[in-house]
């Protein structure tokens, strides 16, 4: 009895997005042709397909230029329904954009009193006191990715970052047409995921009452072909681990149990 109840009150800190919300970044545009070579990003957390509702929090952003060139945001700033940034590209070419934050939720129980608790991997010691029993652990890593270009997109070819779910795109992801598809590989820590579900989402749901959602398969290759039917703006998400529950491990400090997600944006312009 007491482990179900753990894991329902460790399944209820589990963030809105790895519920009915989703987590996204969205670029102005996906291929940038401006003199200044600058585009802006949003950052949110909705339910209504790029609609601002809550802000999403920018922890670590990484962005990746061709030949593997290291590009810093400029103009960071916060409001209530959205973050933002400005991202300026120095050469011609595609970048890869990634938002990545990692939390562990769980709880202790310490002079007969049973508390939870939320922390980061360098907080959890601060967190966890001393002479606490800690009675279940979970790890939840996010990422949110997109993908722009300065003028031609070039030749695409991203390293993997190597922790968490990630999208590695497998030819061109920007300059794109409503008819066109694009082919990613879905990796969890560097490593391919087979037979993983894909949802795929178009924008723009608040105006409509059938979302147009449709799920897909990775191959044994981790590899999806993602369909751009018509114009607009695309969510495509993934997720790996089990969700807290009865019957299912605690998790340990050396053994938490994981979960992550990663959602990425495209963008399909008329043809």
């Amino acid at each position: 009895m007491r482990k179900t109840l753990l894991m329902a009150a460790i399944a209820a800190l589990l963030p809105l997005a790895a519920q009915a919300h989703m987590t996204w970044l969205l670029p102005n545009t996906t291929l940038v042709t401006n003199r200044d070579g600058v585009v802006s990003v949003d950052a949110a957390v909705s339910e209504n397909l790029f609609q601002f509702e809550r802000a999403l929090k920018l922890e670590q952003l990484r962005i990746t230029g061709p030949g593997g060139l290291v590009v810093q945001p400029e103009g960071q700033s916060a409001a209530r329904h959205h973050e933002s940034f400005d991202l300026k590209l120095p050469k011609e070419g595609t970048y890869r954009i990634s938002n990545t934050s990692r939390a562990l939720m769980g709880s202790y129980k310490l002079g007969g009193e049973t508390k939870r608790f939320r922390a980061t991997p360098d907080t959890l010691a601060k967190e966890l006191p001393a002479g606490a029993e800690l009675l279940g652990l979970v790890e939840t890593s996010n990422r949110q990715q997109t993908f722009v270009s300065r003028e031609e997109p070039g030749e695409v070819a991203f390293a993997p970052e190597g922790q968490g779910l990630e999208w590695l795109p497998l030819g061109p992801v920007t300059d794109l047409s409503a008819g066109d598809s694009i082919r990613l590989r879905l990796l969890l820590d560097g490593q391919p995921q087979a037979d993983a579900t894909v949802t795929v989402r178009p924008g723009g749901n608040r105006y409509r009452y059938k979302t147009g959602e449709i799920t897909l398969k990775t191959d044994a290759q981790g590899v999806v072909a993602i369909p751009l039917a018509e114009p607009g703006a695309y969510w495509v998400g993934a997720s790996a681990g089990e969700r807290p529950g009865p019957g299912m491990p605690a998790g340990t400090r050396d053994k938490p149990v994981k979960r992550a997600q990663v959602s990425a944006t495209f963008e399909a312009l008329p043809r």
